[in-house]
């Protein structure tokens, strides 16, 4: 179930969405070409807000300033983590998980070949096949230990690979032009940031004492702590994003007024 600290910091993230510019915003909402569902998304038609959608002017040429740009959209995607142990399940790089795993199953044949099938050969499956090069080996069952300490580790590489490279996986296809992760203040260090995200930040004793009957829409406290860098989404994500905030933001209406008029019945 849903804490209540989770559920201010995405209540927050949304004013913080609403006051940088974006006018459409929504929580729980899908990636543009993953399965991953973040907690808040917001979409800005003209991006103007520095560390949320800027475009920075030109330089100048030949002394004389070059007309700025204009004011693209943007996308920003927010993730809330109330705790440490909230945030550090998922802030793994996949690449160096691939290239371990990748490492660990060369070292899982080498002991397979040079140490298991001299050294326990009542481990071979004796009579399915006419080759003996093609015999299975139950090298599961061996007791040599360098070999199950691999198969332990490659498990937990193939754990963390399935669920736990959320953040990695968005900044690599920049499935947004600025990534925030909103915790409560003093949480995080810069240095445990996952590369391509930005900080926000949340007094902690907004959280202790958050207020159900607050305004969805009101101030936010939640402030830049690190920026975002930009990531220059393609046009066509941007769009599959604003799609995707509607159908959340949709569907969370829809869920209200249901609600509601279950009440009134």
């Amino acid at each position: 179930m849903e804490s209540n600290a989770h559920q201010q910091l995405k209540r927050l993230s949304l004013a913080f969405l609403r006051e940088h510019g974006c006018l459409a915003v929504a929580t729980e909402v899908r990636c543009p070409i993953s399965r991953y569902r973040v907690d808040a998304a917001g979409y800005l038609e003209r991006a103007r807000h520095p560390g949320v959608g800027e475009v920075k002017p030109k330089p100048r040429e030949n002394g004389k300033r070059l007309k700025p740009p204009e004011k693209a959209p943007a996308t920003v995607i927010i993730e809330c983590k109330q705790s440490r142990a909230d945030f550090l399940r998922e802030r793994y790089d996949q690449r160096a998980l691939l290239d371990r795993r990748q490492q660990l199953d060369r070292l899982r044949r080498a002991i397979q070949t040079q140490r298991i099938m001299q050294e326990e050969p009542h481990l071979r499956q004796q009579g399915q096949s006419l080759f003996p090069e093609l015999d299975v080996w139950d090298f599961p069952r061996s007791r040599n230990q360098a070999y199950q300490k691999v198969l332990r580790q490659l498990r937990r590489i193939d754990q963390m690979l399935h669920g736990q490279t959320k953040f990695c996986m968005i900044a690599r296809y920049a499935l947004a032009d600025r990534l925030y992760i909103a915790a409560p203040e003093g949480m995080i260090k810069k240095r445990e940031l996952p590369p391509g995200w930005g900080l926000l930040e949340c007094p902690r004793k907004v959280l202790k004492n958050p207020d159900p009957n607050a305004d969805l829409f009101g101030e936010s406290v939640l402030k830049i702590t690190i920026t975002s860098p930009r990531h220059t989404a393609q046009r066509q994500r941007r769009e599959r994003m604003l799609r995707n905030i509607a159908v959340s933001a949709s569907a969370a209406l829809s869920q209200s007024l249901g609600i509601l008029a279950g009440t009134r019945g």
